[in-house]
């Protein structure tokens, strides 16, 4: 059994039962309540003396679908122990937690095992440093686009590529001529000399890169190159630790084409490069067979800059071994209008002042 007092809504005082108002009466206060009203809210704060946690109702959640989940990896930080989550792809990365350094090894194990791997030469002081030079000096970089905190977003990535090997044996012809000008008399007489160039040799090709990442833009890859392959070393996975790392998601069956329109470009630019001496020179037969074809698996060191400015991205990247830095950089068409309108007044200026010169001299 339970005891029940009644107490004042306005002061919390007891509450008794006067005879001559026929209510409830608080002797503190002096206000004065019906009893059925009272009775009520007592009621009410009876059936709410218990508190009931909220049931939430999660929606069904049928996990990872089969091909989410044979593109997502869980690895454990061993620095902190949380849990890092990262694509199939995904070799080396930074814990989020922590920022320690962690190495996925198994991403990079069977046919995904790199033969070599180029480390990195170029710090990331020497990357930021690079990145200010290329934005320094250009008078129509939007003002607000260069700033320090972007610059810390600097990169270092072990990017994949497939070296290419093989011997070249080509045969080219061409038709080429020379043209002799001479005059005879009134008249001006061209003689033109026609030619069939042959061209013919063998060329040793080794380590021809190509990009196996297809995240990695390959024009992008091939403007910071060359690399010098006489430096890369056998892989090992030390060489890893804190920087990020991929490995390749485009076999070296997907890349040969890319290979084979490269060794034969430079095949056609060397052969044409000994036909000298013409006025013109057209290849109209070639002949490029390959052989002794082999190839291997490397990680390259590569700095990376991914920004976005006025919803359009731009990709910065710089060669980890040799430096060579590349990118394009925004345009701000404001400044734009009033360079070139700068330059126009100052043209004007100028002939104005010319034809003032020559005005005061009489030549005018």
């Amino acid at each position: 059994m339970q005891a029940t007092n009644y107490r004042c809504p306005c002061c919390g005082a007891a509450l008794v039962f006067g005879s001559e108002s026929q209510q409830l009466d608080c002797t503190s206060c002096g206000n004065s309540f019906p009893l059925e009203s009272i009775e009520e809210a007592a009621q009410i704060q009876v059936e709410n003396t218990e508190d009931r946690d909220m049931r939430w109702e999660s929606p069904p959640n049928g996990g990872f679908e089969t091909l989410e989940s044979a593109k997502v990896r869980a690895y454990r930080c061993p620095g902190c122990g949380a849990e890092i989550i990262a694509d199939e792809t995904t070799a080396a990365t930074e814990c989020v937690y922590c920022g320690n350094p962690s190495v996925m090894p198994e991403a990079l194990t069977g046919v995904y095992r790199p033969d070599l791997v180029i480390p990195f030469q170029k710090s990331r002081q020497e990357a930021q440093a690079a990145f200010r030079k290329h934005c320094l000096g250009k008078k129509l970089l939007p003002s607000g686009f260069f700033d320090e905190s972007r610059v810390e977003k600097i990169t270092g990535v072990y990017v994949p590529f497939w070296l290419f090997q093989c011997d070249a044996e080509a045969d080219m012809t061409y038709n080429a001529t020379r043209v002799n000008i001479h005059r005879e008399g009134d008249w001006e007489v061209t003689q033109t000399q026609h030619y069939l160039v042959r061209r013919g040799g063998r060329v040793g090709f080794r380590q021809v890169p190509v990009d196996g990442s297809g995240k990695m833009d390959d024009t992008l890859m091939e403007s910071i190159e060359p690399y010098d392959e006489s430096q890369a070393r056998s892989f090992a996975v030390g060489y890893l630790s804190g920087y990020q790392a991929q490995r390749h998601d485009i076999d070296s069956d997907a890349c040969q084409p890319r290979a084979n329109a490269r060794i034969r470009r430079s095949v056609q630019e060397l052969m044409a490069g000994t036909v000298i001496g013409y006025a013109s020179c057209v290849p109209v037969n070639t002949q490029i067979k390959m052989e002794n074809a082999s190839v291997q698996q490397a990680l390259m060191p590569v700095w990376l800059l991914n920004t976005r400015w006025r919803g359009e991205n731009y990709t910065f990247a710089m060669n980890g071994q040799t430096g060579r830095f590349i990118g394009d950089l925004p345009t701000d068409w404001g400044k734009f209008i009033l360079w070139l309108a700068g330059v126009f007044l100052g043209a004007s200026g100028v002939g104005y002042a010319l034809m003032y010169i020559l005005y005061s001299l009489g030549v005018l």
